[in-house]
């Protein structure tokens, strides 16, 4: 039997992120987007510890070159989720702010809930959507990553 199968296996392996079924998440903790088509609004599962998706998701928002990236410290216990705030500008005149909770799930694993909206205008011409695609993208990546160096 040739080799190239289990190669093929590995290789989809290595590619698939590590993301757990939409459901039995928390409720998200992120507001809800207004009635405009300038915000995007998602919440994925995934099957690994809270802390590891928080740290491939400050990796991701880094990577997508924010203005600024903020740490609040809102976790005061392990049933509340941890947060990422970043704002990143548009056209270099508009700023869009970027919301990020992770959260334990019942059964294990963690909750992402991110939150990409404009501060101004009716429509972002789906910037904001794209932005969550490329964000959530790059969580894979780091989560990828991590599972590789360990």
């Amino acid at each position: 039997m040739s080799p190239v199968p289990h190669v093929g296996v590995v290789l989809l392996t290595l590619t698939l992120p590590l993301v757990a079924p939409a459901q039995s998440l928390p409720d998200n903790p992120l507001p809800a987007c207004p009635d405009t088509p300038n915000c995007e609004r998602v919440a994925q599962g995934y099957d690994v510890p809270p802390d590891t998706l928080y740290r491939a998701a400050e990796r991701a928002l880094e990577s997508l070159g924010p203005v600024t990236l903020r740490r609040p410290d809102t976790h005061p216990d392990a049933s509340s989720p941890r947060r990422l705030e970043a704002v990143y500008r548009v056209a270099l005149v508009f700023k869009d702010d970027v919301d990020v909770a992770v959260q334990s799930r019942e059964g294990g694993g963690s909750a992402l809930y991110v939150r990409s909206a404009s501060r101004v205008g009716h429509s972002d011409l789906g910037v904001n959507r794209r932005r969550v695609d490329r964000f959530l993208t790059a969580v894979d990546t780091a989560l990828r990553e991590e599972a590789a160096s360990q």
